[in-house]
């Protein structure tokens, strides 16, 4: 149901956990910026690629989800970072299902899990990475 998590780490030295600053859904795609706790450094993340499906949820509502990661990959894995990429989602499914994109199709998932929410973003390609 969860899916395989990986640690997303797209460019180096990036900070580990980080809060939204702003997300953007406009005629150009889905652009998030992220920033460090102590404002220091932060990511700018631009979805200019198809982008199917997103939903922000706030992280008390994924209690399940963290109680997996937990679990499976330990507090360190999600508690000190902040982008990851999905594999067999239940999400994924759902999509592909309900928009009749089938399997042949590579979607990918990117949620990112900021300092009080959640972000999943399924998406047909790899965004655009740049620092701040």
């Amino acid at each position: 149901m969860y899916g395989k998590w990986s640690q997303w780490k797209p460019v180096p030295d990036l900070p580990g956990k980080m809060y939204t600053e702003k997300l953007i859904d406009g005629y150009d795609g889905l652009e998030i910026t992220l920033k460090a706790r102590d404002d220091s450094r932060g990511i700018k993340i631009s979805f200019p690629y198809l982008v199917i499906s997103y939903q922000n949820t706030e992280e008390g509502n994924r209690y399940k989800t963290l109680i997996f990661l937990e679990k499976k990959y330990g507090t360190d894995f999600y508690a000190k970072w902040t982008l990851f990429e999905v594999q067999d989602s239940a999400l994924i499914k759902w999509v592909q299902e309900e928009s009749c994109i089938g399997d042949d199709l590579q979607v990918k998932q990117f949620t990112l899990i900021t300092v009080d929410e959640f972000i999943d973003i399924i998406t047909l390609g790899d965004p655009d990475i740049e620092i701040l």
